[in-house]
Order: structure tokens, then sequence, then C-alpha cells
């Protein structure tokens, strides 16, 4: 569940202090900051790349490819299928 919305309705209505909100909903006021600036996360940039790699693989397999061989080619770091 994203939270950052209500986050920003509550900064909204407490003058900027969303300390007390975060608190409540376990949410780390960094990871409310960093959402903020509107860049993705490391995370994000690494499951992007990943899926990247997943669709190049597949389709240089013309489609043939399936989560074992995909898995096995990552794990290898070398194409089989060039």
């Amino acid at each position: 569940m994203n939270v950052y919305p209500f986050l920003e309705e509550e900064k909204a209505r407490q003058n900027g202090n969303v300390e007390c909100s975060c608190e409540l909903l376990e949410v780390a006021r960094s990871a409310y900051y960093q959402h903020r600036t509107g860049g993705p996360s490391r995370r994000e940039r690494d499951d992007a790349d990943l899926t990247a790699q997943i669709v190049d693989i597949h389709a240089v397999s013309a489609g043939t490819y399936g989560a074992p061989r995909v898995r096995a080619e990552l794990a290898s770091g070398v194409p089989a299928c060039s």
C-alpha cells in the first residue's frame, strides 16, 4: 500500500510536520523525503535492469526459453543462445 499520498495530505494540514504521521504509519521519514524527490530508488533501477535482461534473453531465444533457462543464462552471465 502506498502511504505517501496520505503523508502529503497530512503535511499540508499540519504545517509541514510529518514526523507524527510517519511514526504512526511506521514509515521512515527519510523514505518519505526520498519519495518526494521523484527519482527511482536503487531497487527500482535494479529491477528495471533485470527486466531488460530477461526480455533480451527471451527475445534472442525467439520466445523458446522459459524461466529455468532464463535464470541459468542470468546466472552464467554469458548468453548461450546468441
